[in-house]
């Protein structure tokens, strides 16, 4: 197992030590506040001042483990960064089995090619005025080591450090450029410029500035995706450039890029740039300039005794014959088979075709063209290449192999034509994507995570009940809409993320943190933007405010402005763990896969685990001070302490039914976050576009595993953090073989135009949602009612939509709880006297959703007496008739009942009943049609009170002064209230569902959802 450094050991321990003393910070402090005994400011800020003592101390502390300053210098990032491209090329050469059996031999001289700088430029500066023209000449041959040496000892004999190499198709010119590479890796002095060898068929000189992409590739490659040390590397001339593959840039693109080269790269930069011989010398034709103070060299053909002397080191299987082939080199040395097999390509491919399958060699005798042979070759390389080998362990094991073989190449011809499409050679994972996703998927994405967070909402509901504090069935559906809205506007508007990697640091932290802020900020501007001008048209239209619509819009928007807050935490969190790193890490497709997931679940684990913490008490906060200073501001300050205040509403906003109801709602504001901020990362998109074309049967379910195992077996090479096709030849092969339909280029993409629907169509749904909640100030808000004094109220028979309110003089009024609206009152058959009710009173009117609930007094309990039968003591019995509200209903009637009912169900299957004992209150609820009771302990604070029980028998709900008390009959948990009205309550009534609770207090009636 590897070991950290002890810098990064020492950093593990101090942010531990600080993770720790917040999160004992934060306990202690919910604890005493929570626990009500530090009602004045005095104690309290005592208390914090000692938890801010106690974090400086640990801080302090942990001081004693100080880091190692990350390398500065760019002569040390160079030396880091050369031990990194060496383990790479190291590695890659390996998987290209370039060591074995010996290195093709490769000649190579001065090219007679009109494509060269002046003798004079190239060597100007060397000697005093005497031109000094030293041998181009050169042979790669022998072991891989020596070869690798002889060749760096070559390239320093350049006057400039400048080099052109040239060659025909597959002659090895890349080969010699990673020989190259790790030659001049292994003599390298300390601080000099480190070698790094990149392809250019990445580049686009028209659309980005060699410097730039220098940057960006090196910095994806080796730095996790940031470019400052690639950037301090490139201005401190500590790179030395080997760009291959030149004729792999479009056409069009190649002069500008030699120009580009010329000026970008001056004096003191070194370059080595490959390209093949005929496309090179059309670019200088064409009117590019020559690569200055460049030789130019050529690759010569391998020669007919070279490439029989490397066919006959392979240990070729039992009744492979070459000898026919060797007869017919050596009589034809510049026929078709000759010339297909003078190139290292030809002679790799052979090898690898004739060694695992069944083939006679002498077929190449039959083709007319170097072109057929090569074709030819390359036609069988994906089948030799998945066969085992013939003659070795008891023979070819025929199972299945045949089957992966053609399942390779379906898959290896559909990366072919996406390569060849978008005229590239790099396969770069992270990009698929951005380029191969339909530009429905984003869509599909939101669809699937509003069903996941509704699937979570109903799960809850399933688990918790009906009753209790289970979610609404329509904030259900907007909870899941959201979401949805949420990930669809993330995916389009994130789409071409780079991998990214973990790294913590302390420096720069200040930057990164306000980095993340300012985002969090920007997104939340986005939506209020279209909810401000939605404002801005009400209010243009409204007639004046008063203070409750004030209050339904600025406690509200205090409320939000929490939730904001958390979020950009929580983003600066997760932007804080984006640190650009100290050292360079070897690159490679499946080692930036690893990385980028660990940075993305880290990150959006440290943001949604932040962000479902504090948005309940953020949110409850900021909405608890904004209403205390709204209060104090409108000369109506509450009674309370400002520390109670803000710890009931705590407490309220807290305060779930049950452990499991806790558990399935207090982490899903973090899971949503957790989820957006995935969206936006390389890894998780990739995943999505991976499950979905392997689902299509287009590329396997394994994808990474798959092209490491091509790589292995010579099919594909890598390059830095991509794969590329061992040749371009073996590319376009793969790519002609596909349907022509499928060759196509890629039409116009519609992802933009999708986005911008998306946004269109969430601004304006967002501009109707902020017209609707601005108040019409023509009548009054939904969430309260102008019913004026009421004795006595109940939700109607439909719900909660209907509010029946009966004054102290018997008059009934209807309202809409929806609008606030008086409606029409259906005929009734109640007695108004019934109904009246005098200031002696001191029983409030049992109001239920069924209608009145009347008690006729028995005799004997008018007078007090008892009932003897045969000397038997009875207690005597009142008499309930439910009076109904709408005329021609029947009455409903129970007799018998012992004690005095304080209210009931709207059918009176459920009976409520106190009693005030001395070891406590207690609140009775009788099922009068299962024959059962349940018996729940009330505060004693609610002696005296009138408590009213929902339609459903689920819930009752009381107050007291100034404080709400509801009883939850399901487990006997009750929770309390602090009432931020100005005015004491005078009555309350609970909705069928017991979801929804009715307040009146001087004159207004306010509606409340009860979330817990």
């Amino acid at each position: 197992m590897t070991r950290l450094p002890i810098h990064v050991q020492r950093r593990w321990v101090r942010l531990s030590i600080l993770a720790l003393s917040a999160l004992a910070s934060f306990a202690l402090g919910w604890i005493l506040l929570d626990s009500g005994q530090y009602e004045d400011y005095e104690q309290l800020v005592a208390w914090i001042g000692l938890f801010v003592s106690m974090a400086a101390l640990l801080v302090s502390l942990a001081q004693l483990f100080p880091t190692l300053p990350p390398p500065t210098d760019a002569g040390q990032l160079a030396d880091d960064l050369a031990i990194s491209v060496r383990a790479q090329w190291e590695e890659e050469v390996a998987a290209r089995s370039l060591r074995t059996p010996r290195v093709i031999p490769l000649d190579w001289s001065a090219t007679r090619r009109p494509v060269a700088a002046p003798p004079e430029e190239i060597h100007r500066g060397v000697g005093d005025g005497l031109v000094l023209r030293p041998s181009l000449n050169g042979r790669l041959e022998g072991d891989f080591d020596a070869a690798a040496r002889r060749l760096a000892e070559g390239y320093r004999r350049t006057p400039a450090g400048r080099l052109v190499i040239l060659g025909e198709p597959g002659s090895g010119k890349s080969v010699l450029a990673a020989i190259l590479t790790l030659g001049l890796l292994a003599e390298r002095e300390a601080g000099a410029p480190v070698p790094v060898l990149l392809t250019l068929a990445g580049w686009d000189p028209l659309g980005e500035s060699l410097k730039d992409w220098i940057e960006r590739t090196l910095g994806t490659a080796y730095y996790g995706g940031r470019t400052e040390i690639p950037k301090m590397l490139l201005r401190a001339h500590r790179l030395l450039l080997i760009l291959d593959g030149l004729d792999e840039m479009p056409e069009a693109s190649r002069r500008d890029a030699v120009s580009t080269i010329n000026t970008t790269c001056g004096d003191g930069v070194g370059v080595v740039l490959t390209c093949r011989s005929t496309e090179f010398q059309d670019v200088i034709a064409g009117g590019a300039p020559v690569l200055r103070r460049a030789p130019v060299v050529e690759v010569a053909p391998v020669s007919t005794a070279d490439m029989i002397a490397y066919l006959g080191d392979t240990n070729w299987p039992d009744g492979v014959q070459w000898e026919p082939v060797y007869t017919h080199l050596r009589a034809h040395s510049d026929g078709p088979v000759a010339a297909a097999l003078s190139t290292p390509l030809a002679l790799t491919l052979a090898r690898t075709v004739y060694s695992n399958t069944d083939r006679d060699p002498g077929e190449l005798l039959d083709f007319d063209s170097s072109h057929a042979v090569q074709d030819h070759l390359l036609d069988h390389i994906v089948t030799a290449a998945y066969a085992p080998n013939p003659g070795r362990d008891g023979g070819r094991d025929t199972d299945g192999w045949e089957h992966d073989a053609k399942q390779a190449e379906k898959y290896l011809t559909y990366l072919a034509v996406y390569l060849q499409q978008h005229r590239e050679r790099d396969l770069v994972w992270w990009l698929l994507s951005q380029r191969l996703s339909s530009p429905l998927a984003g869509l599909a994405v939101g669809t699937a995570v509003g069903l996941l967070a509704t699937f979570a909402m109903i799960v809850r509901i399933l688990s918790v009940g009906s009753d209790g504090d289970a979610p609404l069935p329509e904030e259900t559906v907007i909870v899941g809409v959201g979401c949805a809205i949420l990930a669809t506007i993330v995916w389009y508007a994130a789409p071409g993320a780079s991998p990214g990697a973990l790294s913590l640091r302390r420096e720069g932290s200040l930057g990164r943190l306000g980095r993340g802020f300012s985002t969090g900020l920007k997104l939340a501007a986005t939506p209020a933007l279209p909810v401000c001008v939605a404002g801005g048209i009400a209010l243009s239209f409204s007639s004046g405010w008063n203070e409750a619509d004030l209050a339904g819009i600025i406690v509200p928007t205090a409320a939000v402005c929490g939730g904001v807050i958390a979020l950009c935490l929580a983003l600066a969190v997760n932007s804080w763990l984006d640190a650009p790193p100290e050292h360079s890490k070897k690159a490679g497709p499946a080692d930036l896969l690893r990385q980028d997931r660990r940075s993305s679940l880290t990150g959006a684990l440290a943001g949604g685990v932040l962000f479902g913490a504090i948005v309940v008490p953020l949110c409850s906060i900021t909405w608890s001070t904004v209403l205390i200073l709204f209060s104090a501001a409108t000369s109506n300050p509450i009674s309370s302490s400002t520390t109670t205040f803000i710890r009931d509403n705590l407490s309220s906003n807290f305060a779930y039914s049950s452990t499991l109801s806790f558990i399935l709602t207090a982490p899903l504001p973090g899971a949503v976050l957790s989820l957006l901020i995935l969206l936006t990362r390389a890894w998780p998109r990739f995943s999505i576009l991976r499950f979905s074309l392997a689902f299509q049967g287009k590329l396997p379910w394994k994808l990474m595993r798959f092209l490491s195992d091509a790589r292995d077996r010579q099919l594909l090479r890598q390059s830095a953090g991509a794969y590329q096709f061992r040749h371009i030849r073996l590319q376009e092969r793969l790519a002609s073989h596909a349907p022509a339909q499928d060759r196509s280029a890629p039409g116009p993409r519609t992802g933009q135009r999708a986005f911008h629907a998306a946004i269109g169509a969430t601004a304006v749904a967002l501009l109707l949602t902020g017209a609707l909640l601005i108040p019409d100030t023509d009548r009054p808000s939904f969430e309260f009612i102008n019913t004026g004094d009421v004795a006595a109220m109940t939700f109607g028979p439909d719900g909660s939509q209907t509010l029946i309110t009966v004054d102290k003089h018997g008059n009934i009024k209807n309202w809409n709880t929806e609008t606030g609206d008086a409606v029409a009152v259906p005929d009734h058959s109640i007695p108004k006297g019934h109904l009246e009710s005098s200031d002696e009173s001191t029983r409030p009117l049992t109001l239920t959703s069924g209608g009145l609930l009347h008690t006729t007094l028995s005799e004997d309990t008018v007078s007090g007496a008892t009932v003897s039968e045969d000397g038997y003591e009875i207690t005597p019995y009142d008499t309930h008739e439910l009076l109904p509200w709408r005329k021609g209903e029947s009455s409903l009637e129970i007799d018998y009942i012992e004690g005095t009912i304080e209210h009931a169900s709207s059918d009176l299957r459920y009976l409520l009943q106190t009693e005030i004992a001395e070891y406590g209150n207690s609140l009775r609820r009788l099922d009068t049609l299962e024959d059962d009771k349940v018996d729940c302990e009330v505060p004693g604070e609610t002696d005296g009170t009138y408590w009213r029980l929902s339609g459903n028998g689920a819930r009752a709900a009381t107050s007291a002064g100034k404080r709400i008390y509801v009883m939850n009959f399901t487990d006997c948990k009750g929770t309390d209230d602090l009432w931020s009205g100005n005015k004491p309550i005078d009555s309350l009534a609970l909705s069928h569902n017991g979801r929804k609770l009715a307040l009146n207090a001087g004159g207004v009636t306010w509606i409340r959802t009860i979330a817990h």
